[in-house]
């Protein structure tokens, strides 16, 4: 498979071998899927049996009010791992609707692949099964670091809690943003002029500097 570089330097296969990433991938019936056009993935209220890993691209986890408003409840850029909380769970339906842009590419899979009854290759099945435990740990943590920027009394307070928080995930006060405004005021469940307004206070006070989606703490 020619995105095995790719795959190989996910979390989800750390500690394997490249011929153990394709001995898996085999066990695993895994297959590439190539987005032309946006896309709807996993849609809201939908069972999901598999897993996806982005290989390229981007994919987001979309709710939609009565309006037809949406709020983004998740970004997956590449690297990111998705649909395993809900295939995992099996039974729950999916809260969001997850819509892949184009060129995006995503390696799909069964979770019951990996957990068959089988008997063959059980130590690179529970290795796997160890790197998703983590990644679905990760992912409460993940959760609660939105949770504490959308529960902030402020917009102000709100874009600083995701600013600093991106700092820490790219490990510089100078960081590039996955999000355009848009797509940053949805993530934040404000309106984008409200987003932009408040971005250009914080500039004009010294707090940040920014050029499109590069931005510098300044605090």
């Amino acid at each position: 498979m020619q995105q095995n570089e790719k795959i190989f330097k996910n979390p989800l296969f750390f500690g394997f071998a490249q011929a153990e990433i394709e001995s898996m991938l085999d066990i695993l019936q895994a297959k590439t899927i190539k987005i032309a056009e946006k896309r709807v993935v996993i849609r809201e209220g939908e069972r999901n049996p598999y897993i996806f890993m982005v290989l390229s691209g981007e994919a987001y986890g979309i709710k939609y009010d009565i309006f037809g408003r949406e709020t983004i409840y998740n970004h997956f850029s590449p690297g990111s791992v998705f649909g395993d909380v809900l295939a995992v769970s099996a039974v729950k339906e999916s809260p969001v609707t997850v819509i892949a842009s184009p060129g995006t590419e995503l390696l799909q899979f069964r979770f019951d692949s990996l957990v068959s009854a089988k008997t063959e290759h059980l130590e690179l099945r529970s290795k796997l099964l160890r790197n998703l435990t983590s990644e679905l740990a990760n992912k409460f943590f993940e959760l609660q670091d939105r949770v504490d920027c959308l529960v902030a009394p402020s917009l102000r307070e709100k874009i600083m809690m995701f600013l600093e928080n991106q700092t820490k995930k790219q490990k510089s006060k100078k960081i590039t943003l996955t999000l355009n405004r848009e797509r940053l005021a949805a993530y934040l469940n404000t309106d984008r002029s409200a987003l932009c307004r408040e971005l250009s206070r914080m500039k004009k006070d010294g707090i940040i500097d920014f050029d499109k989606k590069e931005f510098v703490l300044l605090v």
